[in-house]
């Protein structure tokens, strides 16, 4: 009886994905996205606007550290898109089983990623912290954090992993009950352990790291009691080669993005150290403060990936069109909102996690760049998705390539050069609108090849 009402669900599942209206359907399964994204953003800039209570050089630390952790996002994405992208495909085609092959497979990865990142990031101590960017007065403070921070990343990786792999059956409400419940954990705990216990930085590596085990916990749960369509299981591991470079190769675009991302952000430090802590602190507060703007950008993609992905499965490529389309109309409309609010408010945002007159004139400024380019930045996030979900990680990696390592770093080297500061903060601009130049014509070529197919 129990397997027989299973069995309905996941039918009933299966046609509400489907079938149900493209619009409605994404911006259900978005809305969790994008409350999880947004308190995920939230609780990181708590962790700033906490450290930033202890100074300059501790905020700093967090931003230097932050890189350590992207490489763990980095891994984590890498597995986790890559399984969820093949689990809405199976899915669609039903074939369950190689799902819960594909799952089990992601999340055990993961979780090893993370033990091999904690060891190596813990036994890199000051050397590797002097590597990221960190300066005599910032390394103390990166040491604490890091040593702290960095027991609870097997649990932060895996649970990449487990949130991408539900929301690609479907279940982002699943999802974000777990990260949100952390997100709101951790800024409960940061100003009682940094404060109230008075461990500085290292209460806020401690809750950080409570936090992530809980949100891993609660994703865990659902798999443990058996309430999603595929079962997470050590028996379930994939045992075949081919399919473990089918799941590398399709999270590869995720991997590239996150991983350049971290090199991007390791030569920032190291560039802004010239002008002091206080450059270092600015763009790692602006830096936090794009992710919050990204909350719905980001769901939109997210609750759009497993439409995607089931339509393609069935290979009804005109929902695959409207998929996209859709996530990049609703986007493009919050991006500019955000956007003007930025330009607008640029010198109060970056006040909240640090009074320091430096620090606000030099993160104003990079701001108001950044959020002039916020709407191409979305077009680029969404071509991204479009491509790993179809199962093309060539374009997508291409895309996320271009801009850091084409793009963006070498504007990083070259424009402090004749403009100082300046070029230094609109060195992430520039690269974002040669990318997007680079984008529009690579997903326009993309659906003239959906059309030729469907009319072949």
């Amino acid at each position: 009886m129990n397997n027989e009402k299973m069995r309905q669900e996941q039918q009933e599942q299966y046609e509400h994905m489907t079938t149900a209206p493209v619009g409605p359907l994404i911006l259900s399964l978005a809305v969790p996205s994008m409350v999880t994204t947004l308190v995920t953003s939230i609780y990181n800039l708590a962790d700033t606007f906490f450290v930033g209570k202890i100074g300059t050089s501790a905020t700093a630390a967090v931003g230097v550290v932050f890189s350590i952790m992207m490489v763990l996002t980095a891994l984590g994405f890498w597995v986790g898109t890559g399984g969820s992208t093949l689990v809405s495909s199976l899915l669609g085609a039903k074939e369950n089983q190689k799902a819960d092959a594909v799952v089990s497979t992601a999340f055990f990865l993961s979780f090893a990623f993370g033990i091999i990142v904690a060891a190596f990031g813990i036994a890199g101590g000051e050397p590797l912290m002097r590597l990221l960017g960190a300066t005599d007065t910032i390394v103390p403070y990166a040491l604490d954090y890091s040593r702290f921070l960095l027991p609870a990343a097997p649990f932060a990786a895996s649970s990449l992993a487990l949130s991408q792999c539900l929301r690609a059956e479907g279940r982002s409400k699943e999802s974000m009950i777990g990260q949100v419940t952390g997100g709101v954990l951790n800024m409960v705990l940061d100003p009682l352990f940094i404060f109230g216990l008075q461990m500085g930085i290292r209460g806020a590596a401690i809750a950080t790291g409570i936090s992530q085990f809980i949100a891993w916990a609660l994703m865990m749960r659902y798999y443990v009691q058996g309430l999603t369509q595929v079962r997470l299981s050590f028996r379930n591991i994939s045992r075949h080669p081919q399919e473990y470079v089918r799941l590398f190769s399709i999270g590869s675009p995720s991997l590239c993005r996150h991983g350049c991302n971290m090199i991007a952000n390791v030569l920032l430090n190291t560039v802004a150290a010239k002008w002091g802590d206080a450059a270092i602190a600015a763009m790692s507060i602006c830096g936090r403060l794009m992710y919050l703007s990204n909350a719905v950008s980001t769901g939109m993609n997210q609750g759009s990936q497993p439409v995607i992905g089931y339509a393609h499965g069935m290979k009804n490529y005109a929902r695959v069109k409207d998929g996209f389309r859709y996530a990049v109309k609703v986007s493009a409309v919050s991006m500019c909102v955000f956007g003007m609010a930025g330009i607008l408010l640029a010198p109060y945002l970056i006040g909240i996690f640090r009074d320091d007159p430096e620090v606000i004139r030099v993160g104003a400024t990079a701001l108001r760049l950044i959020c002039l380019t916020l709407p191409l930045i979305n077009y680029m996030q969404s071509a991204n998705t479009l491509f790993q979900v179809v199962g093309k990680p060539l374009p997508s990696s291409i895309l996320i390539f271009s801009r850091q390592l084409v793009f963006y770093i070498p504007a990083l080297l070259i424009l402090p050069g004749p403009f100082g500061l300046t070029g230094m903060q609109m060195a992430g601009p520039v690269a974002d609108v040669l990318s997007f130049l680079l984008a529009v014509p690579m997903v326009c070529q993309y659906f003239r090849r959906l059309s030729n197919t469907e009319n072949a």
